[in-house]
């Protein structure tokens, strides 16, 4: 299995030559290339000159190679363009320009991705003893999941350079292809190269298993204990057989004497373990999971996966919680407990909807002895935005940021936190660092969120134009941002600009999202100030018929009584804005509904 991941990692070194054009992007390119320096002269299209051609394409390739390496890719991508209009059919120039076009396009380009593919195997067509050429081409069809093609590639390398680098890339080919049979093959030619080996031999008898080959899985597998009889994992395997085609009682014979000889054996406890739980054995199951768990002797893989297997289960059934939380604090009062145990105790507690209180202790217990836990940091981070704890929220923040300077989750938040605290200048600078983190091709839905915050967050400086650009820039990355579209539109709304651009904005919102009451309440006071009353009526009381705990009626009602009052129900819009009213917190806002209510009208 090691050499296989070597040699994956090889494959994958192949790769990252291409990846790093890539990230490079076309956006920072470096010094353009006149025309001049491009051109082929003119005496020389007049009289056609091999030896000039050639030194003309030689010249235009080595200076697009130093551009290239100086990340100046428009550079060599011109330069390269113009080799190739000298010699068409120059390898060379069309791996490299094949390269660029693969890996500095955007996702979405498959014009030039198409391009960059013919290039790369027309350069290992004209080259075909270049085995380079042939493994980055093949990388390229394994990473798009053309397997069947990269395969026909490294047979041919592999050919050439019968080693088992190359050889344990095919393995992985053909079992990503599905094709076992060609992985037989392959780990039987590594076998001649360097010999039989417990992981090739593993590596074939779950293959034989993935082919159904129940006589060669047996054979490989008794080899095996035979080979290496101190080694009790091999027992356990032939065990998983006997019990996986049907040897029940072979197979607990098994698990049972390999426990016998090695009480602590983890690869025979899991097993058992699995075959009390198959064979609904609850009480054999519960009192081995206890000795299991609770056994400071146990390997700690082996106690975390009988934890989390019990777990899963226990959340699939929506069981009693009790057993499995007195488990979970036994578990994490032991000295030998490991950091993921108590971690899974956070999580359960999460999934299980326990109480907060329980939770955040969890959590703490967790950062107490693993300041950098993710997942309690998380979690903790998620409560105090649930709680409108800003303080505690933006400490939490800038731990995340300390441990995990390039997850962006932590520069959102604190923006966030800093906006709901007033301190906008903090929070726009905060964001706009976060925002240079995030790669717009890998992550654009990210992208979207954090522009669109910062309109959020500009509209409340009273900067208007800013904070459209802001939106406009978060549609561009992500145009189904509901949030987005809803603010964007409310704003447009309030500023009184361009109503029917909002009308749509809003819709598309609604339209998305159709049960979401602030979005309702956003469109019908758009046709509302269109005076289309009659439809904003209907979308009022969708909005006060889906408002729950989290949003605020006021606005909700006194856009309703607005909307009553020019349908020609005053009585109505009367008791929406006492409704309001009775809501109102903000001096502002209740001396204009008193105004409401006291002239009954808006």
């Amino acid at each position: 299995m090691l050499t296989l991941l070597r040699h994956i990692l090889s494959l994958a070194a192949a790769l990252l030559l291409l990846t790093a054009c890539h990230s490079a992007g076309r956006a920072a390119m470096g010094r353009r290339v006149t025309k001049a320096e491009i051109q082929v002269d003119e005496p020389t299209l007049r009289k056609p000159n091999p030896f000039q051609r050639t030194r003309r394409f030689n010249e235009l390739f080595l200076e697009a190679l130093r551009q290239k390496e100086q990340d100046h890719l428009d550079a060599a991508y011109e330069l390269l363009e113009a080799a190739l209009d000298i010699h068409p059919d120059a390898s060379e120039a069309l791996y490299e320009l094949g390269t660029i076009k693969l890996g500095a396009t955007s996702y979405s380009d498959t014009l030039s991705k198409s391009q960059g593919y013919a290039m790369l195997q027309r350069a290992a067509e004209l080259e075909p003893d270049n085995l380079y050429y042939k493994e980055v081409w093949a990388a390229f069809l394994a990473n798009s999941a053309q397997f069947r093609e990269a395969i026909r590639l490294y047979e041919d390398i592999a050919e050439a350079e019968p080693n088992a680098e190359n050889l344990s890339t095919l393995v992985w080919l053909y079992r990503e292809s599905g094709d076992y049979a060609g992985v037989i093959r392959s780990i039987e030619r590594i076998e001649q190269i360097e010999g039989r080996s417990e992981q090739l031999s593993i590596e074939k008898f779950h293959t034989f298993i993935a082919m159904k080959d129940t006589e060669r899985a047996y054979r490989t597998i008794e080899e095996l204990c035979a080979e290496f009889p101190l080694d009790l994992r091999f027992r356990v395997l032939l065990g998983d057989l006997y019990d996986r085609y049907g040897y029940h009682e072979q197979a607990l014979r098994t698990y049972l004497d390999v426990l016998t000889a090695e009480p602590e054996n983890s690869y025979a406890q899991l097993s058992l373990l699995a075959y009390y739980k198959a064979a609904d054995a609850d009480s054999l199951y519960l009192d081995l999971l206890h000795r299991v768990v609770l056994n400071p002797k146990t390997q700690g893989s082996a106690r975390n996966e009988a934890l989390r297997s019990y777990i899963a289960d226990n959340l699939a059934t929506h069981a009693d919680s009790t057993p499995v939380i007195d488990l979970l604090n036994r578990a994490t009062a032991m000295q030998a407990c490991a950091p993921e145990v108590r971690t899974m105790k956070c999580v359960y507690y999460m999934e299980r909807h326990l109480p907060k209180d329980s939770l955040r202790s969890a959590c703490r217990q967790v950062l107490s002895v693993e300041p950098d836990n993710e997942v309690a940091l998380n979690l903790l981070l998620a409560d105090a935005v649930e709680r409108n704890d800003h303080n505690e929220g933006l400490r939490l923040c800038k731990e995340g940021r300390l441990y995990y300077p390039r997850k962006t989750i932590y520069y959102y938040y604190e923006g966030y936190q800093l906006f709901r605290m007033n301190r906008n200048a903090e929070a726009i600078s905060l964001l706009e660092n976060g925002i240079t983190r995030i790669d717009p091709r890998e992550d654009p839905e990210t992208l979207s969120e954090f522009y669109a915050l910062l309109g959020d967050i500009y509209h409340d400086e009273r900067h208007d134009d800013y904070a459209f650009g802001a939106f406009e820039e978060a549609l561009k990355h992500n145009p189904d941002n509901a949030v987005c579209l809803n603010n964007y539109a409310y704003y447009l709304s309030l500023a009184g600009k361009d109503l029917d651009k909002a009308q749509k904005l809003s819709r598309r919102a609604v339209d998305s999202e159709p049960n979401v009451a602030s979005y309702l309440d956003t469109y019908a006071w758009i046709l509302y100030l269109k005076r289309e009353y009659t439809e904003a009526r209907t979308y009022i009381d969708l909005a006060i018929q889906k408002m729950d705990a989290a949003d605020d009626p006021v606005t909700y009602y006194d856009h309703a009584g607005d909307i009553y009052y020019h349908n020609g129900l005053r009585a109505e819009a009367l008791d929406f804005w006492k409704k309001a009213l009775t809501h109102a917190t903000d001096k502002a806002k209740r001396r204009t509904l008193r105004t409401k209510v006291a002239r009954r009208r808006p």
